[in-house]
């Protein structure tokens, strides 16, 4: 009759690790594809900042963080100073809001990932400033679509994706 009970364990022993292995070889759901509507909306950063990205394109940011604007203007600050910066594309004073547009895109190279594309327009040195002006500065930013589980979120970069974020949007609990 042990011999039974023995037998009766081994079975049950390799019927509960074939089902634990078959459940933790159960793959995850890829994240859900974004769209215009998911992105319709306003979304809370974690500096502090709104973006209102609107149905008709347009988008608006505001108020807008020291952070962010500093995340904005990454490539300028190697070359200049905040306050020429300032002077030369804002008529001397910090911006604290701004409008634009934007659009929603694939970029199909890298994973599928998806980018919310934010245009603030072309800023003009103003040469009544400076001798030797700067170059026009196309104003703007890429964010990451990222999915957490829960819901969307929207990351602004530091550069690549592996080298972390500046700040995270999060929609807004008006």
């Amino acid at each position: 009759m042990a011999g039974v009970w023995i037998k009766t364990g081994a079975v049950t022993a390799t019927l509960t690790l074939l089902a634990t292995l078959t459940v933790g070889c159960t793959s995850t759901p890829p994240p859900p594809i974004p769209t215009n509507a998911d992105l319709t909306r306003a979304w809370c950063g974690s500096s502090g900042d709104r973006i209102d990205l609107r149905q008709d394109g347009s988008s608006r940011v505001e108020p807008m963080s020291d952070t962010y604007l500093s995340h904005l203007l990454r490539d300028l600050r190697d070359t200049w100073t905040d306050q020429f910066i300032w002077r030369t594309y804002f008529d001397g004073r910090k911006p604290t809001s701004t409008d634009g547009t934007w659009l929603l895109s694939e970029d199909e190279h890298v994973d599928s990932r998806w980018w919310v594309r934010l245009d603030f327009g072309k800023r003009a040195s103003a040469s009544r400033h400076e001798q030797e002006a700067p170059d026009p500065y196309e104003f703007g930013d890429a964010l990451l679509v990222s999915h957490d589980g829960n819901g969307f979120e929207l990351l602004a970069l530091n550069g690549r994706p592996d080298e972390g974020w500046s700040s995270r949007f999060t929609a807004c609990v008006d």
